[in-house]
């Protein structure tokens, strides 16, 4: 029943979202407001030195394909980010964890919607305090993900507006998935075809608004194929249950513990 009312909702929402309103100019949805993603220079914002920043200028010269990119600071991004001419990648925190944030600039009071800001998708990474270092391993996957991510978003509303989540629908028939990390690790270092990293995104400690995140990757072609975000109430609720197996399995794949 949850799927099925958030299904009539996005529906009514697109809807809603493609007519005109009285006073007000015209709305866009998603997809549409990204046109001009591909010939907009994309800034990758960089504050310091750190492990995940090095990590993130590295892979960006290797992976980043889909739209021009340039490198800035801080001072620059506060500049230039009400300007809806650039999109930003950051690296941002939140409730103990680091995130990869791509974002349209423009200015929130903006009537025109084209120019107006908005958050094209958003990646978790890795925990602030307590960070394992497969962060650093798995820097260029996560930037694949986020462009093709991007790149579906660009043709289809349904992606847009569902965000990662839309990956849980694909089937993981002839899949293999690694749950213990170290033999995930390997697999993903010899790109094993087929196999898929079962990764555990949580912070340090557990707090009110604390969640965490559980998604599978594709070992050689870095694709998203699962990703759940749930409440972080303890430690425990990080590792993958016998459930989240079993629904593995009964989407196609062979589960490795």
């Amino acid at each position: 029943m949850r799927i099925r009312l958030s299904h009539l909702f996005l529906t009514l929402f697109l809807l809603a979202a493609a007519l005109p309103l009285s006073g007000q100019g015209k709305m866009y949805t998603r997809k549409m407001r990204l046109a001009d993603f591909p010939t907009r220079t994309t800034k990758i914002v960089l504050e310091g030195n750190s492990f995940l920043e090095l990590a993130l200028r590295e892979e960006i010269a290797v992976h980043w394909r889909i739209s021009p990119y340039e490198f800035c600071d801080m001072e620059e991004y506060a500049q230039i980010r009400n300007s809806s001419s650039y999109y930003f990648l950051t690296l941002a925190q939140e409730e103990g964890l680091a995130y990869l944030c791509l974002d349209k600039g423009g200015k929130p009071d903006e009537k025109d919607q084209l120019k107006k800001p908005f958050e094209v998708v958003r990646m978790p990474i890795a925990s602030v305090d307590n960070p394992t270092g497969r962060e650093l391993v798995f820097m260029g996957a996560f930037l694949d993900i986020i462009q093709r991510f991007t790149e579906e978003a660009m043709v289809s509303d349904k992606t847009a507006y569902t965000g990662l989540e839309s990956a849980n629908s694909i089937h993981l028939r002839g899949r293999t998935v690694y749950l213990d990390p170290n033999a995930a690790d390997e697999a993903y270092l010899r790109e094993e075809p087929g196999a898929l990293l079962a990764i555990s995104i949580a912070p340090e400690e557990p707090g009110p608004k604390t969640v965490c995140y559980k998604i599978l990757i594709s070992a050689d072609t870095h694709e998203l194929l699962s990703y759940e975000r749930i409440r972080y109430k303890e430690p425990a609720d990080a590792g993958f249950t016998d459930a989240e197996a079993r629904r593995f399995s009964r989407r196609g794949a062979t589960v490795i513990r």
